[in-house]
C-alpha cells in the first residue's frame, strides 16, 4: 500500500479486520437463513400434507430439552410449537441462544467471560454490520472477538437447530453405501441433478423421482428410469436419506453440464455457478431456479412453495423427462469414474456405532465415552472437521484431500461434510478400505468400530 493508514485514519489491521467480520456475517446470514427456512417448514407440516414428521423420538427430545410440553398433545402441535420457539431464536430481544447449553458447563463460562455468547441469530448480523459500517469499530481485536461471536450464532444457533429440524422431518441419516464422481450419470435414463444447501427442495424432488407414474412417464419417453444425482450439501442431505448418489463439489458444478447427460439441473440457495445459465444453453440441459434468494439469469424460475411442494416438484421432473428426447448424443460424454463411500453418520448415529465396541457389563453406553477415551490414552490423538468449498487458485480438491491423509496418518480422526465430503469421496477416502492410510491407532480405532 502507499500509506499505512486509510484517508480516515483506519489502519490495516482495522481495514482486513472489519472484512473479515463482514464475511463472517454474510456467511451466517446465508446458513442461518437456511435454518430458517427448515423451521418454516416444520411450522407448515401436518399429518396429510408433503411435509410430515419422520422421527418423532428427536422431536419430543428437542421439545423436553426446550421444557415444551407435549403430554396428550398432538405431534404436529408440538412441531408447530418447537418451529416457532425454534424462530424466536433469530429475534428474541433478551437471553443467549438456547442450544448454547449443549456445551459443557466450563465452556459456557468462558464464552460468558470472554462476552461472545450469541444472543439472537439477527442480532449478531445486525451488529456485526453496524460495527463495519463507517465511522464505527477500528480495534481488530473487537472486530475479531465480534467474528466468534457471529460464527457462533449460526453454529450453536441457525445451522444447530437447522440440523435438528431436518433430522424431524426429512428423519435421521443412517449408515449407507453410496457412490461419487461423474460416472453416476447414466447414458440411458433421465439424469436430474439437485444442487444447493436446503433439503426442503431436494427432498420433494427426489420422492416426486421415485413415483411410479414419473418412471412409468419416463420409460414412456424412452429412458429406462430417473437417474438423481447431487451437487454439494444438497448432494449430502439427499445421499445420507435416500442413497442418491454424488456427482461432485462446487468446482465440478460446470462438468456435470459438460457432459451433455444432464436433461435438468435445479437448485435452490448457495455455491449456485451464474456460468450455469449460459452453458446449459450450449446443451439441452434445463437449467431450474426455485428460491427468490438465488435468481440467476438464464434459468427457468419456479418459486418453491411448502403448500405445493410435491405437485411442483412433478412437475420439475416431468419437465426433466420431456427434455430426455432433446439430449444430443454426439455431445454425450460421461466419465467412467466413480468411487465407493460409506456416508451417514450423525451424532446418533456415531454414539451408536460406538456402543458396539463397548462392555455392555463395565462400561457407560449411549456416550462418546469409547471416542473420548481412546483420546485420552493417546490411540487417537483428536478428532477435526473439514467442511467447505475447494478453491479455484489450487487444483480442484487438492488442499482438502492432502490436508486429510497428512490427519489421518497422524491419528487424527476426521468428520467431514459439505464440499470437503465429496473430495474425500472423489479421492475414496470415505471407504473402508481408506483405514490403510491411516496411522496405527486410528487404523485399530477403525477395524474395531467398522469405519
Amino acid at each position: 500500500p502507499k500509506a499505512d493508514r486509510g484517508i480516515c485514519g483506519a489502519d490495516a489491521h482495522a481495514i482486513a479486520g472489519r472484512n473479515y467480520l463482514r464475511m463472517a456475517a454474510a456467511g451466517t446470514a446465508a446458513h442461518s437463513d437456511h435454518g430458517r427456512e427448515i423451521a418454516h417448514v416444520l411450522h407448515a407440516s401436518s399429518r396429510d400434507g408433503a411435509y410430515q414428521i419422520k422421527d418423532e423420538a428427536k422431536l419430543l427430545s428437542l421439545a423436553a430439552e426446550w421444557e415444551i410440553a407435549t403430554e396428550d398433545r398432538d405431534i404436529y402441535d408440538v412441531a408447530h410449537e418447537v418451529a416457532e420457539v425454534g424462530l424466536l431464536e433469530y429475534g428474541k430481544p433478551f437471553g443467549k441462544l438456547k442450544l448454547l447449553s449443549r456445551a459443557t458447563e466450563e465452556r459456557q463460562k468462558l464464552w460468558d467471560d470472554e462476552e461472545i455468547a450469541p444472543r439472537a441469530i439477527d442480532r449478531e448480523i445486525a451488529t456485526s454490520m453496524h460495527m463495519t459500517n463507517m465511522g464505527n469499530t477500528a480495534d481488530a481485536e473487537a472486530l475479531v472477538r465480534q467474528s466468534l461471536r457471529v460464527g457462533m450464532a449460526d453454529g450453536w444457533g441457525g445451522s444447530m437447530m437447522g440440523t435438528e429440524f431436518t433430522d424431524i422431518l426429512f428423519g435421521t441419516p443412517t449408515v449407507r453405501t453410496t457412490e461419487g464422481n461423474l460416472g453416476v450419470l447414466e447414458k440411458d435414463q433421465v439424469n436430474i441433478i439437485v444442487h444447493g444447501h436446503d433439503p426442503a427442495f431436494s427432498e420433494m424432488v427426489v420422492v416426486a423421482s421415485e413415483l411410479k407414474e414419473m418412471t412409468d412417464y419416463a420409460t414412456s419417453k424412452g429412458a429406462k428410469g430417473i437417474n438423481i444425482a447431487g451437487l454439494c450439501c444438497t448432494a449430502n442431505e439427499a445421499t445420507m436419506r435416500h442413497g442418491v448418489r454424488m456427482a461432485g463439489n462446487f468446482l465440478q458444478q460446470e462438468n456435470a453440464l459438460l457432459t451433455g447427460a444432464v436433461e435438468m439441473i435445479c437448485v435452490d440457495v448457495q455455491c449456485i455457478f451464474p456460468s450455469l445459465g449460459p452453458l446449459a444453453e450450449c446443451f439441452h440441459t434445463k437449467f431450474v431456479t426455485t428460491s427468490p434468494i438465488a435468481r440467476i439469469p438464464g434459468s427457468i424460475y419456479i418459486k418453491f412453495d411448502t403448500e405445493t411442494a410435491l405437485d411442483q416438484a412433478k412437475d420439475i421432473v416431468k419437465m426433466a423427462i420431456d427434455n430426455y428426447e432433446n439430449r444430443k448424443v454426439d455431445k454425450v460424454f460421461i466419465p467412467s469414474h466413480t468411487e465407493e463411500a460409506v456416508v451417514g453418520y450423525p451424532t446418533d448415529q456415531i454414539i451408536r456405532e460406538l456402543d458396539g465396541v463397548t462392555n455392555t457389563h463395565l462400561e457407560e453406553r449411549g456416550s462418546y465415552k469409547p471416542a473420548i477415551d481412546s483420546i485420552k490414552s493417546g490411540v487417537l490423538r483428536g478428532a477435526v472437521a473439514m467442511v467447505g468449498c475447494n478453491n479455484p487458485k489450487v487444483r480442484p480438491d487438492y488442499s482438502h484431500i492432502e490436508i486429510m491423509k497428512e490427519l489421518l496418518a497422524n491419528d487424527i480422526l476426521i468428520v467431514a461434510s459439505g464440499c470437503s465430503a465429496q473430495a474425500a469421496t472423489k479421492a475414496g477416502l470415505l471407504s473402508l478400505d481408506a483405514k490403510e492410510l491411516c496411522g496405527d491407532g486410528l487404523k485399530r480405532v477403525c477395524t474395531l468400530v467398522g469405519i
